[in-house]
């Protein structure tokens, strides 16, 4: 399971992208977020690539992220081939300097009404009342996804979730999955694909998760 991250993003930043560790020993690292799998993160430092153990990470602090665009723009010739996440399966923020892990989390079903829990809806719930991977409601929010051969992306959907006291759950539903909000998908590489909303998303708590499975992955919206 990935770890929680307080993944504090710079909108304003408009200086070079620089990015960095703070470990939980309270040392810090300056340099290039690379990427990252569910044990490892990869840092650029000085030219060099280095590895460290995500259970030693506090919070990775981002000079930047994709902002807005004026106008629509050509996509790069090199997005053509983009190799995506090392981890498959996984959506990922795309940020300035590489991909961005989600929150990983796993959503249990509860009933929601009815008499002695029989007849009422049902919700998906998450452990805690915030995700700790935050975003702000300017940025340009982009997931990306590498799949097995084969995989649908269409099998991810993106839901709101209501905070509650201690956790985080979809809208009742009386039979089937709960509704979703709309993802606009582009392949961009072999079995790489781009997901992005199809409208802006307001303030609040999100999810993102493959049909026929609990696994969600999380995020929040500010201001």
């Amino acid at each position: 399971m990935i770890e929680r991250f307080t993944l504090l993003l710079l909108a304003f930043a408009i200086s070079i992208p620089a990015d960095t560790l703070r470990m939980r020993d309270g040392s810090t690292v300056n340099g290039d977020f690379q990427g990252a799998t569910a044990n490892d993160i990869r840092f650029s430092v000085n030219g060099l690539i280095e590895h460290f153990a995500r259970a030693n990470v506090a919070e990775i602090i981002f000079g930047a992220v994709d902002a807005p665009a004026a106008a629509p723009t050509p996509a790069p010739a090199q997005n053509a081939g983009e190799s995506g996440p090392d981890y498959i399966g996984a959506p990922f923020l795309r940020g300035a300097s590489g991909y961005i892990p989600l929150e990983k989390a796993y959503a249990t079903a509860a009933r929601m009404g009815g008499v002695y829990g029989m007849g009422g809806g049902t919700v998906y719930r998450v452990q805690g009342a915030h995700s700790s991977v935050r975003v702000r409601q300017s940025d340009r929010i982009v997931f990306v996804v590498r799949l097995d051969a084969g995989d649908d992306p269409r099998q991810f959907q993106l839901y709101r979730l209501d905070s509650r006291m201690g956790y985080r759950q979809t809208q009742p539903v009386y039979g089937g999955a709960p509704p979703g909000l709309v993802l606009s998908i582009k392949k961009v590489g072999d079995s790489v694909y781009e997901m992005t909303p199809a409208r802006p998303l307001y303030t609040g708590e999100y999810a993102i998760s493959p049909a026929n499975s609990n696994d969600s992955y999380c995020f929040g919206v500010d201001y």
